[in-house]
């Protein structure tokens, strides 16, 4: 991890990158899927009935 205060976020960002590119390569428009990983980021795993 780096030293920059944002431990989540270096973890976080390489793993998000690669699945943006896994969309990219499945065939998707890389603004579609960006747009539908914010889109299921705002409903929240509550709505996905993963939460109880």
């Amino acid at each position: 991890m780096a030293d920059d205060g944002h431990p989540a976020e270096d973890y976080l960002r390489p793993k998000l990158q690669a699945l943006i590119s896994d969309g990219v390569r499945a065939g998707f428009p890389q603004d579609e899927v960006i747009a539908v990983l914010i889109s299921l980021l705002d409903e929240g795993p509550e709505e996905d009935g993963e939460m109880t």
